[in-house]
This record gives C-alpha cells, sequence and structure tokens, in this order.
C-alpha cells in the first residue's frame, strides 16, 4: 500500500491552475472513480482522487495522486514502459497513451505518482499543465 495523501482536491489543483486549463471546468464534489481505472487504483492505495466536470460539453477530468514505496512505483513504471508512451516534456518522468476517446497521463516524482484522465487530452501536451499544476500542488 502507499502512505494517505492528506490534501484535498483544491490543493493539488488550484482552482486558478483549473481556470488556467480551462475556466469551464469545475470541482465535482460527488465524484468517485471508475472502477478499474487509475484513480480507484490510487484510492485503494490511501491516495486522493479527484473530478473536475466541463460545464459546457460535460467533459470529464480525473487526476488522482498516490504517495507510494519505491518497489510499486517501480513496478508501475516498468509498467508503463511497455504499455504506454515515454514523455519527456513532463520535467519528471511521465507517460501518455490516446486510446480514441481520451488521453492518459501518468507521472512520477519522488514518492508520488500523478494520473491524470480527460477527453480533453489529445496528445501529451494537452495534459501537461494539469500535470504540472498537480506536481505543483505536491510541493514538487
Amino acid at each position: 500500500m502507499g502512505s494517505p495523501v492528506t490534501i484535498g482536491c483544491n490543493q493539488l489543483l488550484s482552482p486558478e491552475a483549473i481556470y488556467a486549463f480551462n475556466p469551464n471546468f469545475g470541482l465535482s464534489e460527488s465524484f468517485t472513480p471508475e472502477p478499474g481505472s487509475e484513480a480507484a487504483t490510487i484510492v485503494e492505495a490511501k491516495g486522493l482522487a479527484c473530478g473536475w466536470v466541463n460545464q459546457t460539453s460535460g467533459e470529464a477530468l480525473t487526476v488522482a495522486v498516490a504517495n507510494l514505496p519505491t518497489d510499486k512505483l517501480t513496478d508501475l513504471k516498468n509498467n508503463f514502459v511497455t504499455t504506454s508512451n515515454s514523455v519527456p516534456t513532463y520535467d519528471v518522468e511521465g507517460y501518455f497513451e490516446y486510446d480514441g476517446t481520451r488521453g492518459s497521463a501518468e507521472a512520477f516524482s519522488g514518492p508520488y505518482w500523478v494520473s491524470a484522465v480527460s477527453p480533453a487530452f489529445f496528445e501529451p501536451g494537452d495534459a501537461q499543465p494539469i500535470i504540472a499544476a498537480a506536481l505543483a500542488g505536491l510541493g514538487g
């Protein structure tokens, strides 16, 4: 398992960071991660998962973070190396995959695994401001 993530959604991604990404996104107070998703896995590891909804289009944005031991992080990184695409522009070890309907960005910094998923992510650069803001929210 991991260590508990004790910050809230507005600290992980400030309202200003969300507004800069897209002013139509608002925090969903009733968010629950999809079963089997990275966010659900992160919650099981005592992490934090947050959801925002585009008030115009209804598109979702899920951002989750776990604080994991080194061996778990290594296993995750090894998995993403073989199942995803490396992204050198995230300033940390990062991966991105687009499945035809939504993009998934994964980033690793220190003990943290940050996962961001949205139909608004078509390429790695689309997720970059969210990854950077989440890492800043974690103090990274």
